[in-house]
């Protein structure tokens, strides 16, 4: 069986920063799942990946575009302190709830945003992921292929 949309795949995966420090390893978690083609991975991931077999390995450089995209400065937010734990100290990933207009939680609308400053009354979250606006690396092993 080939990786293909719709198919659940299994891997383990290193990913590294631009300047090849590694940033992430699912070695030490267990390896990843994600269903091919529901955007769940980079894009550029996505096709490197097509029509791969299990067992093989991959290693792919991906530019900003096609990784994380480009760091957002629109993506600092400024909350006050009082929302947040009394414990949250700089570089903690806080989970924020994501709401519509109307004030509604959005089904699968919570995120993870890193506290990147404190000060007096108010927390400043980065919404960026930690790699937008780098080039990446990504090396993986294909463990399993399956159908959903």
């Amino acid at each position: 069986m080939q990786v293909n949309p719709g198919n659940r795949v299994t891997i383990h995966y290193q990913l590294f920063d631009e300047e090849g420090e590694l940033f992430e390893s699912s070695r030490e978690e267990g390896p990843a799942e994600f269903v091919h083609g529901e955007g769940e991975i980079p894009p550029g991931l996505e096709r490197a990946l097509e029509g791969k077999a299990k067992g093989e390995k991959v290693r792919v450089e991906l530019g900003q575009e096609e990784a994380f995209g480009d760091y957002m400065p629109e993506g600092l937010i400024t909350v006050p302190r009082s929302e947040l734990p009394d414990d949250v100290e700089l570089g903690d990933l806080v989970p924020v709830r994501l709401t519509d207009d109307d004030g509604d939680e959005l089904e699968d609308g919570e995120l993870e945003f890193r506290v990147v400053e404190l000060r007096g009354d108010e927390a400043v979250f980065d919404a960026n992921h930690p790699l937008a606006g780098q080039r990446v690396t990504f090396e993986i092993e294909i463990m399993g292929i399956s159908q959903p």
